[in-house]
């Protein structure tokens, strides 16, 4: 085998491992994706219960697709589940203070992903150009 055959074979490899990190990268921002709308539309909620009044009817959803009606006692504190089946008490300002806080470190964790894709995306460029 050639020196260039080599070479190009190693490029080759190099290229299908960029090729296989990229589409594990990209699984990971669509979950990220996943978990960002999740998040919105866990505060886009947060923020219409804190809007109703005491009393006021709601279908509270027991499991996919299932409801309940309820009246609402106080929204002026939420239950927030922090692990171990443990939950506090929190005011709807504390839970999307929260919200946010997740939020911007999901945003910053999406975009040092797309960062890493775009450095693999300039190299497979490279490896491209060196095979031509």
């Amino acid at each position: 085998m050639s020196v260039t055959e080599k070479k190009k074979q190693e490029l080759y490899l190099e290229l299908k491992s960029l090729d296989e990190e990229i589409k594990t990268l990209n699984m990971h921002l669509e979950n990220i994706d996943a978990q960002l709308a999740e998040l919105n539309s866990s505060k886009d909620i947060v923020n219409k219960i804190s809007e109703l009044k005491k009393g006021e009817e709601i279908r509270m959803p027991i499991t996919s697709g299932i409801y309940v009606k309820a009246k609402l006692d106080d929204t002026s504190k939420l239950m927030v589940n922090v692990g171990g089946n443990v939950t506090v008490e929190k005011t709807p300002k504390e839970v999307t203070k929260i919200l946010d806080s997740q939020l911007l470190e999901l945003a910053k964790y999406r975009e040092n992903i797309v960062d890493q894709m775009k450095v693999f995306i300039i190299r497979i460029e490279e490896i491209q150009k060196e095979v031509e």
